[in-house]
Formats: C-alpha cells, structure tokens, sequence
C-alpha cells in the first residue's frame, strides 16, 4: 500500500511540476506574435571583422536571418522562434553559451520550456534538434567568414528567388538630388535636382519608420549626400537603431580627413566612390568637373582610416577601353574590391550616345573580369540583363537580377517611395501614406510578381515560358520600356 501511494504521489508531483512548467512558458517564453514585422539587431567584433546580424519576423510567423545586410536566410515559425531565444542569449562578444557546455545545456532547457508552450504537439527530441540546428547556425554565422554564409549556415534553404520578399531587405536614401558633379550619363533626372529636401529630422523620421517596416539596410546617396552637413546625425540615427548603414559618393567631399572621421565616428559601415578613370583628364571630362584629385584623396582618405571601401565605374563608350587600367590603378591605391556596371537607362542615362551595344559591354566585362582574378580582387557586377542577351552566371560574376520594389526601395528628397533608385514613379510617400497601401500598389506588385504574371509586367512573349525567367526576371524593367518606346 505504501509503494503504491510513493508511486501516485511520485507521478502527482512530476505532473504538477510539468503543469507549473508549461505555465511559467507561457507566461515568460516567446513574446506573443505581434502583427506585421518585427527586426532584431546583435553586432559582433573581431580582430578579423565585423558581423551584423538581423533577425526579422513576419505576421505569418515565418522568419529571415540576414547576415550583413546582404545574405538572408529563410526560417520557418519553429526556427524564427528558436532563433529569437538564440537572440535572447546573445550578447556584444557572441553567444554567451561559447564559454561552457553547461550553459549550453541551461540554454536548451530554458528553450525547451518556451518551445513546449507553442509547439507543445511536437515531441522534445524534435524540438531540441530544431534549436541545436538554429543556434549552431548563428553560432557560426556570428563570426566573419570568406565563405557562403547561407551554405554554412547548414538550414536547408528554398529554391532561390521562389519566396517573394514580405518586406525590403535595403533601402536607397536620397537625401538630396543636388551634386557637386555634373556626369552626362547621369540616371537622375535633371528636373529633379532642385526637389527640397527633409530636414534631420525628417530624415531621422524616415529611419524610424524603415525600422518598423523591417529594413535593416540603408544606403545613403543623392544627387551626392555628402553636400549635406548634418550627414554624420543621419548615420548616428541609423547606428542608433541598428541599421547598416553605406554611403554612395563621388567622394570629393571625403578629402575632408575630417569628415570622414566624423562619419566612422557616427557608426559608418562601408563607403562606395565613383570612379570614372584612372586618368584624371578623362574622369574630369566624363564627371564635367575638375573633381579626379579630391575623389582619389577621399578613397585613400577612407582606406587610410580603415573604413570598408569599394568603388564603382560605369562602363561606357569613353572608358570601357581602358577597363583593366582601372582594375590596375585601383589595385594599386590599395582597394581589394571593386564595382562595375553598364549603362542605367534613366534619366540622362536613357538617351546617352556614351551607352555601350551587348558586345562591347561583354568585352568590357570579360577584362575587367580576368584582370581582378589576377590581382586577387573581389569583383561585383551591378547591371541586370537578360540571360539569353547576356548572363551573369555564364560569365562568372554571380546572380543578377532586378530587385526593385522587393528586396530593394528608394527614397527621395521628399520622402517619395520609388521601387528602386533610377525608377521615377513614385508610389506614395513614406511618412505621410500607409506602408501597406505602398507596398501592395499596382507598381510594385507589377514588378514583384513578374515572374509569375509576366504578362501583366510588360515582359515580351519570348520570356513568358524561358527557363531562365525565374533567374533574370526579364532584365531591367527600365531597359525594357525604353526598348519599347523605342519601337524595339
């Protein structure tokens, strides 16, 4: 009679302690699921580099880890969740579980506790294997690396581009269309440049709200954003937040040692500088300034402070001959990654004699290729193009295609919504209209879903059934109407 009361009793107490476990998860586990979007932000620092990591939610529960800003990976409701308890137990040098195997076992079991009270039907042994894989995954991930991030991250991941974006991963600012630069083949618009401007706080609204949209990336640019002077405020706004934060310039304004103290000071991640030539005669002629010797002091201005820094050259008819030159001369200045990109068909761009045919551009791109795996250089390519005219994969500079109004927006001057940077059509405003009604605008659904409607976004027959849709999305929305108002 005894063994058997020890053994009820035994059996009341584990089931009561199982009760007032379940409890104290749903009372102090996961957050309720909010509606709409919410974003996270952890740093880390090491010897050999910074990683920025993002965890953003969405009201369907699914999940994006975004590393840098750049690489995203997909998470089911289970692994967002999971990934927010890892999120939980971060701190500023990493995972604190790293020291000991004991607090890696502590983390688990409070994990398990929270994980129980949402998907209480799944057994522990699943549960448990989901959170190893996600927290081994940021583990990892938190670290600087050479490597692709999403394969060593290890979470099986969809077919590229068959998820569409719920929410932008990188916002374009244009703080101002005004520019110290007066390029021929600028994609701006020439009317644009006198549309005002917000003011800091404006700005600082802007970010604000990209924030709760869940935008972690912002790139500061113009016209020419560095004209501003209360730029340094906007970066440490940004920071402040937990946005990354890049700057498009022509770098003239850098040559400043102190400004560009000021902007690392507010938080700057990296800096892009347009390079036009490496002979100043002909980046003068090109950029119509005499602009070449303050460009150059300002990229070594930035490398010489250790800001991440890179530059980008549109090749067209005037420098595309002399595009190894330039992989040599920025060799030389010290840069280890550069950019290049054709033509953008807007703008003054739209109309420009200076714009390259396929072949030339094909030329162009093969040699400054070939000349920046010799230098060891890392080597991006910017232009979007259709596969069957040219394809980035083919000729070895990685996936490209337009990621307008998906992965990326624009914002103008004025606060003004466009789908990407040279798209002038605006869709709202961002401080004035529901995110909502932008985000699901004709405009933008148009080019989001071009490739399950390429009908409705103006693709040409040819690309209703190629196999290569899904990958290119038909090339650059904008080449594709000025091809059409063109009678092409």
């Amino acid at each position: 009679m005894v063994a058997e009361d020890d053994g009820l009793f035994s059996r009341l107490r584990s089931g009561l302690r199982q009760d007032l476990s379940q409890l104290g998860a749903r009372l102090t586990g996961l957050a309720p699921r909010r509606k709409g979007v919410s974003l996270q932000h952890r740093c880390f620092d090491a010897p050999d580099g910074r990683v920025r990591l993002h965890l953003r939610t969405h009201e369907d529960a699914t999940g994006l880890l975004i590393v840098n800003g750049t690489d995203a990976l997909h998470l089911s409701p289970l692994q967002a969740d999971c990934a927010a308890l890892v999120f939980d137990g971060m701190n500023g040098r990493g995972l604190e579980a790293r020291a000991t195997g004991g607090k890696v076992a502590l983390q688990v079991g409070q994990a398990l506790t929270h994980l129980r009270a949402r998907y209480g039907a799944m057994r522990d042994f699943a549960l448990e294997a989901e959170y190893e894989r996600v927290r081994t995954a940021i583990e990892r991930l938190s670290r600087p690396s050479e490597r692709c991030r999403v394969c060593e991250a290890g979470i099986p991941q969809p077919e590229a581009l068959s998820i569409r974006a719920q929410a932008p991963l990188k916002a374009d600012l244009a703080l101002s269309y005004a520019c110290n630069n007066d390029c021929a083949h600028c994609y701006n618009e020439p009317g644009r440049r006198a549309m005002p401007s917000l003011d800091t706080d404006g700005w600082r609204e802007v970010l604000d709200r990209l924030w709760q949209i869940g935008v972690p990336y912002v790139i500061l640019t113009g016209g020419e954003a560095t004209l501003r002077d209360d730029l340094p405020e906007i970066v440490r706004h940004a920071e402040a937040l937990g946005m990354i934060c890049g700057l498009n310039t022509n770098g003239r304004r850098l040559k400043d040692a102190a400004l560009v103290e000021a902007l690392i000071d507010a938080g700057l991640d990296h800096v892009q500088v347009t390079l036009a030539s490496q002979r100043a005669e002909l980046h003068n002629q090109i950029v119509r300034a005499d602009a070449f010797d303050e460009t150059v002091a300002g990229i070594r201005n930035c490398l010489g402070r250790g800001l991440h820094t890179i530059t980008n050259t549109t090749l067209i008819e005037e420098n595309a001959g002399e595009a190894v030159q330039i992989v040599d001369f920025l060799h030389d200045l010290g840069l280890r990654t550069f950019a290049m990109n054709g033509m953008i068909h807007s703008g003054c761009g739209a109309a420009s004699p200076s714009a390259l045919a396929m072949p030339r551009l094909r030329e162009a791109l093969t040699s400054a290729r070939d000349r920046a795996a010799e230098r060891e250089m890392r080597f991006l390519w910017y232009t979007v193009t259709r596969h069957c005219e040219l394809s980035p994969m083919e000729m070895g500079v990685g996936l490209r295609f337009c990621n307008a109004a998906e992965y990326s927006v624009c914002i103008e001057p004025n606060g003004d919504v466009l789908p990407c940077q040279s798209y002038y059509e605006p869709a709202g405003n961002l401080l004035r209209d529901r995110w909502e009604r932008v985000w699901e605008c004709d405009l933008f659904t148009r080019i989001r879903f071009r490739r399950e409607h390429p009908e409705d976004a103006g693709l040409s027959a040819e690309c209703h059934e190629c196999e290569d849709l899904r990958l290119c999305g038909g090339g650059c929305p904008l080449e594709r109407q000025l091809t059409a108002a063109n009678g092409g």
